[in-house]
């Protein structure tokens, strides 16, 4: 089974030599004490040589590493280097490294197909072509736009290495069981951030020794009617919010499976995380997610339905007020669409569209001008940076900013995308019947469905933790899909 391979020695030699050099090239910089980066070259060694042995082990740390680390600037290498890494993508460089050169030494490693094939095809496709056919654009940002481009490369590679890494339904659960965890972790956390202000993922830098933590790089204090928002290790409320929902279908899936009233605490913690976000996406995700279920499994999740009175009491008492500020995020004075279709005029005469619908006809008109198949080109709307001036707004929709940035053609290969993965996870679903392993692909369906619905609210791809799990989902998806259907009689 490829999720127990062991990697040869050769391979665990490479990456403990990356890691040495690593710790040397951050010693040299002279942004951190050397003693630190020697600490943690031996630390690297030691987690290297034990967790190496598992790749599904391997998978689940990066998946922690993007849930429990902030990715949103917090954390980086030293300014003294020539560029700045933040943990996620140091852990995920290493990672990818290793299976490329376990592609070459180790037989037992091979690279697989995903299914999704077709839409990645046509992601990739629009991507590179929005950039080509938009020269001059793109000559203004390159920098930006070849970032943008390095990480979706990152991302993409990813998805191939979990495919190729991971082949047994135990693999799968045991990432999944990781996620989770740490999720609901994070979900607790945002309950303290929320009802005192201490932010835990603020204070990681001292068993970070060599990363700088960059405190302007955390969002500001975000209240709703008096209340804060929290964010615990994300980069913004909202997508504090669409994370927890994005996975608490997985932690149904582990309580329903493995019958241990532990995985109902992590939901438990993923809901009270989702509300103390304060956030109508994380909500919404949660409505779309109980759909799918209602979709696929309707005759035992409506048996869930009394449950629905303790967890609001739950989150009452946990998190004062959440409720309420969600009612009244949703139910505004005017209504909620009149409330987004707000502007203002700023000083100067300058009209601001300051709400997601109010953006969509000024964005379209600009949009015109360019090629409507391929749109502006990928990476080069630029906001919110501090080293060069913003040349778009945030739109709060990735959907919108996918079509400006790579045309129709980029909104039809990810629609595609999430169309073709929930589509065949359905079908599985129904095919395993009332099998307890048959709860898996409504899980991931409702997950994938969860996170394409919440692009419609923020700008998903400018944030990193949801996205990585996203990818990740989507890997645990083709990997599921690949294996054999357990179909039951009762089926």
């Amino acid at each position: 089974m490829v999720g127990a391979y062991r990697l040869p020695s050769s391979v665990i030699a490479i990456g403990a030599l990356l890691a040495l050099l690593a710790a040397d090239v951050v010693a040299g910089a002279g942004q951190a004490e050397p003693m630190a980066a020697a600490l943690l070259a031996v630390a690297l060694l030691i987690w290297i040589t034990r967790l190496a042995r598992s790749w599904t082990a391997l998978v689940a740390v990066i998946g922690l590493v993007a849930l429990l680390i902030p990715s949103d600037g917090r954390y980086v290498l030293p300014h003294g280097l020539p560029f700045q890494l933040e943990p996620y993508r140091v852990v995920l460089g290493l990672l990818i490294i290793g299976w490329l050169i376990s592609l070459l030494v180790d037989p037992r490693v091979r690279a697989r197909a995903t299914g999704f094939e077709g839409p990645l095809i046509a992601i990739v496709g629009a991507t590179l072509a929005s950039d080509l056919v938009n020269p001059g654009r793109v000559g203004s940002v390159s920098s930006f736009v070849v970032k943008a481009l390095w990480l979706f490369a990152l991302l993409v590679l990813f998805l191939y290495l979990v495919v190729s890494v991971l082949s047994t339904r135990a693999a799968v659960e045991r990432v999944i069981a990781v996620l989770v965890s740490g999720a609901s972790f994070v979900g607790f956390a945002a309950v303290v951030q929320r009802e005192t202000t201490f932010n835990v993922f603020n204070h990681l830098h001292f068993i970070l020794p060599v990363f700088d933590y960059i405190p302007a790089a955390a969002v500001g204090a975000v209240e709703r009617d008096g209340a804060l928002r929290a964010t615990a290790s994300a980069g913004d409320p909202i997508e504090l919010a669409a994370t927890m929902a994005m996975l608490m279908p997985l932690a149904v899936y582990l309580a329903i499976s493995r019958r241990q009233r532990i995985w109902w605490v992590a939901l438990v913690l993923l809901v009270l995380g989702d509300f103390a976000g304060g956030s109508r996406t994380g909500v919404i995700g949660l409505v779309v997610a109980v759909a799918v279920f209602l979709w696929l499994r309707p005759r035992q999740t409506i048996r869930f339905w009394p449950a629905l009175i303790p967890l609001a009491v739950v989150v009452h008492v946990a998190a004062p007020g959440a409720l309420g500020g969600i009612v009244g995020g949703f139910f505004p004075k005017g209504g909620v669409v009149a409330q987004q279709s707000e502007t203002f005029v700023a000083a100067g005469g300058k009209v601001e569209y300051s709400n997601r619908l109010s953006r969509i006809g000024p964005e379209l008109h600009e949009f015109s001008a360019y090629d409507p198949l391929l749109g502006q080109g990928y990476g080069t709307r630029i906001t919110g940076r501090a080293e060069i001036a913003d040349n778009a707004i945030i739109l709060d929709d990735q959907w919108l900013g996918t079509l400006l940035e790579t045309g129709l053609l980029g909104v039809l290969g990810w629609t595609w995308l999430f169309a073709r993965a929930i589509r065949r996870l359905a079908i599985r679903a129904k095919l395993e019947g009332d099998a307890r392993e048959g709860w898996l692909p409504v899980a991931l369906a409702a997950s994938l469905a969860t996170f394409a619905t919440a692009m419609f609210f923020y700008d998903a791809f400018s944030f990193i933790q949801g996205t990585f799990v996203a990818f990740t989902l989507l890997a645990l998806s083709a990997v599921v899909l690949r294996l054999p259907a357990r179909v039951t009689s009762a089926s």
